[in-house]
């Protein structure tokens, strides 16, 4: 509820009543980098507390939506059709651009979600090529949602305390 991030509250919260409901969530985040993309595909992910120095509030927040190991076979499919290296995760967690925002959007943590990590170098074709790899799964009703900042200095933005 930090003052400074109410814009983006209300329109996280608003954009479920602007779209129809997904039958899953892919959330690709800027907060995990891997070699490879990686794709989280564990039936229950934990949440990861991926930050420091927050209120306390901050590390019991809740969000037990389900994963979705068949949407996350389905990337993984999609990437060996395109000759795109790729590993399934099956231990890692959501981290916070994954539940920040889902929290926001769906409360009721009912959608299964998949997570995508950014590849390491951030290698901007890379990137464009994973989204025309995925290309096909915009016939379904999944909704992909781009999480976090390049930019991650936050006392320059005057940053909780």
């Amino acid at each position: 509820d930090h003052e400074g991030h109410r814009d983006l509250i209300d329109f996280l919260k608003q954009v479920p009543g602007q779209i129809p409901l997904p039958d899953a969530v892919i959330v690709i985040s800027a907060h995990w980098e891997q070699s490879v993309p990686s794709i989280i595909a564990g039936a229950s992910p934990p949440l990861i507390y991926d930050y420091s120095g927050f209120p306390p509030q901050a590390y019991n927040i809740e969000y037990p939506a389900p994963g979705s190991p068949r949407l996350a076979e389905k990337m993984a499919a999609l990437f060996e059709k395109n000759n795109i290296r790729y590993q399934l995760e099956q231990r890692w967690g959501f981290d916070h651009g994954v539940f920040v925002p889902l929290k926001l959007m769906y409360p009721d943590a009912g959608i299964p979600c998949v997570q995508l990590s950014m590849i390491n170098g951030l290698d901007p074709l890379a990137h464009i090529n994973l989204g025309r790899a995925l290309k096909p799964l915009s016939a379904d009703n999944i909704l992909v949602i781009g999480s976090g900042f390049s930019f991650h200095n936050m006392s320059a933005f005057g940053q909780l305390r």
